[in-house]
């Protein structure tokens, strides 16, 4: 292959912005001329020409090619091509403003929360109202309060349940607690669409495409991604009705990822993310065949996952006192769990006699084993001489699940504590467990089994980060008499 052919191509073009005469960058969607831009602030983003620009001197396009050389091929020959008035041009089909989805802020947030008592299951919330809101709520006819134990408790029936909900988003943000479940769909896409502004253009993500992906099992988290990586496509096109917009195509779906990657950069994780929802989108509602094997996608980057020393791992579990926090924290790493494992652990799950843990329905819907550490064991057991779990290992305060942003305010706050600046988050305990067990000689294909990876590539990026064969070889530095 040439090296013409190897390298992005990166054309140039005389434009007009404002009186000025300016340099117009045009490229394809790519990640090293976008973080090359990212570099230089004399590189701007122009609305107007949907694409960046630099005003032009008598040095700009010899400054450009110098910049973008080793990375790129300059191509002048648009330089003095001519284009229409840019400034009321529509691109395409395309007419996206800046910010898709604009959010609206409410003053409160409820969690809405199911309670027991006297052997009667309810949901209810705990809250405090002003006057006004206390009178509005008691019109309502939906709650009554429950002074004995201080909450508010949705009287009506479940055939309301709509009814409360879309009552409750338009005044408030509603949040469920991770053990009430919602299989209705309809209000399912009303929590998730509260936070939006709803103007005349606004289109809703149509519950068509949430019944597939809830009929063919797709987890909570991937519905939730899915909904919004589509409803932000939908509502990019503004004026444009949802007949219209499920009669595009290829060239029109590539344009849009274009244009946000060249206006927001994204990582390329999200626009794969984006394509592979909106191309199941075009799937299911699509009433013509696509050739969606057409579509871009934005080469992944491929860094290596940070890792906390083993030194760092004990000073961050040393640091944490609370018997609950540290006993999460330290289960994560010891048997190198994913955070959604970690919430819907049971205490049946932990084979003491075996020392093995057993994970249920993890990434893939599958089950594995992976090891349980005596010293996890000894925590966790600490920790269960102050509570008493209904259903799940960790609980949240009114029990259900415990949540993630709990776990990820307390790595972060055990950090500081502990004096730890290696980046990272609660999934980078995962990546320490595997590149310690890997430093300390446990074999790969064993590695792959514990972490429940399905490919051994995905396992083998641990080898690149592990310092155990790095720091046995020799530099030629040291072959040098100084």
């Amino acid at each position: 292959m040439s090296e013409e052919k190897s390298k992005p191509m990166l054309f140039l073009n005389r434009v007009t912005l404002n009186g000025e005469r300016c340099i117009k960058l045009y490229f394809r969607q790519n990640t090293d001329i976008r973080e090359r831009i990212s570099q230089n602030e004399w590189i701007m983003y122009s609305m107007e020409l949907d694409a960046w620009y630099t005003v032009e001197n008598k040095q700009t396009v010899a400054l450009l090619q110098d910049l973008f050389e080793d990375i790129a091929f300059v191509n002048l020959s648009k330089l003095e091509w001519k284009q229409l008035n840019i400034s009321s041009r529509n691109i395409g089909t395309l007419n996206i403003p800046q910010h898709v989805l604009k959010l609206h802020k409410k003053p409160d947030t409820i969690t809405l929360l199911p309670f027991k008592q006297e052997d009667r299951e309810f949901i209810g919330f705990k809250q405090f109202f002003n006057r006004s809101e206390y009178h509005e709520i008691m019109e309502s006819g939906f709650f009554r309060y429950l002074k004995a134990n201080g909450l508010w408790e949705i009287k009506a029936g479940s055939h309301r349940f709509k009814e409360v909900i879309n009552f409750l988003v338009a005044r408030y943000t509603v949040k469920l607690n991770s053990a009430l479940q919602i299989s209705d769909l309809e209000i399912k896409r009303t929590l998730l669409e509260q936070s939006y502004e709803k103007d005349k253009d606004y289109k809703t993500c149509p519950i068509s495409f949430l019944t597939y992906l809830q009929s063919r099992n797709y987890s909570e988290n991937t519905l939730v991604t899915y909904h919004h990586m589509v409803l932000r496509y939908l509502n990019a096109y503004k004026g444009k009705s949802l007949e219209t917009i499920n009669g595009f195509g290829t060239a029109e779906i590539n344009q849009y990822h274009e244009i946000w990657s060249q206006r927001n950069a994204p990582s390329a994780s999200l626009l794969n993310q984006s394509v592979n929802s909106i191309k199941l989108y075009y799937h299911v509602m699509g009433s013509r065949e696509l050739m969606l094997e057409q579509l871009a996608r934005p080469k992944r980057n491929k860094p290596l996952p940070e890792v906390y020393s083993k030194d760092e791992v004990e000073r961050l579990i040393k640091s944490v006192e609370n018997p609950k926090h540290k006993a999460v924290l330290f289960l994560i790493y010891s048997a190198g769990l994913r955070i959604g494992e970690v919430l819907r652990l049971r205490k049946e799950d932990l084979l003491r006699d075996r020392k093995l843990l057993f994970i249920r329905k993890s990434k893939g819907r599958k089950d594995r084993y992976t090891k349980l550490a005596g010293n996890a064991l000894i925590l966790i057991d600490k920790y269960l001489e102050e509570v008493t779990p209904k259903e799940y290992l960790f609980e949240g305060q009114y029990g259900g699940q415990y949540s993630t942003t709990s776990i990820r305010n307390t790595l972060h706050k055990a950090k500081d504590q502990a004096g730890i600046t290696t980046r990272g988050s609660v999934h980078t305990l995962r990546h320490s467990f595997a590149t310690h067990l890997l430093e300390s000689g446990t074999d790969l294909r064993y590695i792959q089994e514990l972490l429940g990876h399905e490919s051994s590539k995905t396992t083998e990026i641990y080898t690149h980060v592990s310092n155990l064969n790095l720091s046995k070889i020799t530099s030629p530095g040291d072959l040098i008499n100084i």
